[in-house]
Order: structure tokens, then C-alpha cells, then sequence
């Protein structure tokens, strides 16, 4: 599986949760009326004393019905409770560039330490000399494995291990391993976009991720007997996913150009 293929499968399901949001956020502000709902009950053959209530998407692109026995009602569908799938798509989308450039690296190393000059960035790359012996080993005691693969998967463990490819610096890291100097300029240069605008949006993505998933997306205070989530809206995660899929769309053109 090419690199690539991994982060379209990933960034596909931050958009999912973005659809779900727009699927699931209550726009209807009247309760449902009483004629409706005694004649859905009894369509559906539905105890008529049971309430019901009435949940209508955004742009009405859907209708949910809820029983009371379900246990939630329509204040789990307000944004206060549903941003959280704003959240997951911000925090899902960031993973799926991570795991871009950890396979590209994986992919290309061994023929970009092959080069006649190796970035610093790769000779860096160090792997214990026990996980060499044990690749060396299964290497001769299985005459159809492949060299490549059983280093590769030494090198594959070590990358996930110590290495995290989503600030700006630490993709300039993963792009010079594989010999790509200038990457923020030549990416920025492919998607029409001033370089520093495009280094901040992106820090700043991650930024807001690192909240997320470090902090609970709970406010900073000193003190503080009321617990304050920092807002996040569904323009913001569009936005953040779009970029990122452009980013990595470039960034791929660049290393397929290369090798």
C-alpha cells in the first residue's frame, strides 16, 4: 500500500465525522408538534403515551426521532455536545498527515541512504545494533525473505517509536531524510500560498491539536470552579482538514517526482 492510500483512507474519516456533524447538529428550534407525533407513533406502532422527540439536521438533511428510553434528548444535539466530532476530525485529520510521513520516510529511506550524499537528518537514524542481527538472522533462516523488508520493519518500529511528523520542523526533518531540501517553499509554491502564512496556519493547526489531546480542549486557569472548553466551530475543522489534504496532495508530488 503506497503511502498515500493510507492518508486518503485516514483523512476520509476526519471528513466522516465533519458529515456527521452537519447530519446530527438540531437546527429545528420548535418542539415537535402533538398531531405529528401521535400519527408517527402510531405509524410505527409506538406506545402513544411515550414522547418523543424531534431532531432536524442542518439544511434538513436529515430527521431523528428519539424515544425517551433512549436516555439522551435534544440538548445532545447542540453544538455543545456535538463539537466534539469537530474535535475528533481536527485530531483524525493530524494523525493522518503523521502517518503520511512516517510511510514516505519508510518507503524511500533505503534508497536515499543509498544516495551518493545522505541527509545528516537520515545518518541520524539510528538503529540498535540487536534489531540488525535479528533482521540479519531471519534474513538467513528464510531463504524467500526479503532484505529490504526485514530492515525496513526494524526501521519502521524505530520511526513510530521516536519519531512524530506534524509541526512544521519535525515535516522539514521527514522531508530532508529523504533528501528534499526547501520543502515549506516548494509546497507553498505548488499550493499558491505565501510560505510563512502557510508555516503558521499549519503550526497552528497543531497547535489546537496538541489542546485537544493534551489538555481535553479545557481552558487554562489558575483557578477556577467553572470548567471551560475552548470553542472550536465546523469552519475552522473544514478548513484545518482541507488544508491538510492539499499539503500532503503537494508533498506527494514532490517525493513521487523524486523518486
Amino acid at each position: 500500500m503506497k503511502p498515500k492510500n493510507a492518508f486518503d483512507y485516514a483523512i476520509s474519516r476526519a471528513k466522516h465525522s465533519l458529515q456527521l456533524y452537519e447530519l446530527l447538529h438540531n437546527t429545528r428550534q420548535r418542539q415537535i408538534r402533538s398531531d405529528w407525533a401521535r400519527k408517527f407513533k402510531e405509524l410505527m406502532h409506538w406506545p402513544i403515551k411515550n414522547k418523543i422527540e424531534r431532531i432536524d439536521g442542518n439544511k434538513s438533511l436529515s430527521i431523528l426521532l428519539l424515544r425517551e428510553e433512549a436516555g439522551i434528548n435534544r440538548k445532545h444535539f447542540t453544538d455543545e455536545y456535538l463539537s466534539e466530532l469537530l474535535r475528533s476530525s481536527l485530531v483524525n485529520c493530524v494523525a493522518a498527515l503523521d502517518r503520511y510521513f512516517h510511510d514516505i520516510v519508510l518507503l524511500h529511506c533505503l534508497n536515499a541512504a543509498s544516495k551518493p550524499e545522505v541527509k545528516k537528518e537520515l545518518r541520524e537514524l539510528y538503529v540498535p545494533l540487536c534489531d540488525v542481527v535479528n533482521a540479519i538472522k531471519t534474513i538467513r533462516n528464510n531463504k524467500t525473505a526479503r532484505p529490504g523488508n526485514a530492515i525496513k520493519k526494524v526501521i519502521q518500529d524505530i520511526l513510530h517509536k521516536d519519531y512524530t511528523f506534524q509541526g512544521p520542523d519535525a515535516i522539514v526533518k521527514a522531508s530532508k531524510m529523504l533528501g528534499i531540501d526547501d520543502f515549506w517553499g516548494k509546497v507553498s509554491d505548488a499550493m499558491s500560498l505565501n510560505k510563512d502564512m502557510l508555516i503558521k496556519k499549519h503550526r497552528e493547526i497543531i497547535n489546537r491539536r496538541n489542546q485537544i489531546v493534551h489538555e481535553a480542549d479545557i481552558e487554562r486557569k489558575i483557578k477556577a470552579k467553572i470548567l471551560t472548553k475552548r470553542p472550536i466551530n465546523k469552519k475552522y475543522a473544514e478548513e484545518a482538514c482541507a488544508l491538510i489534504e492539499k499539503l500532503v496532495e503537494e508533498a506527494n508530488k514532490i517525493f513521487e517526482s523524486k523518486y
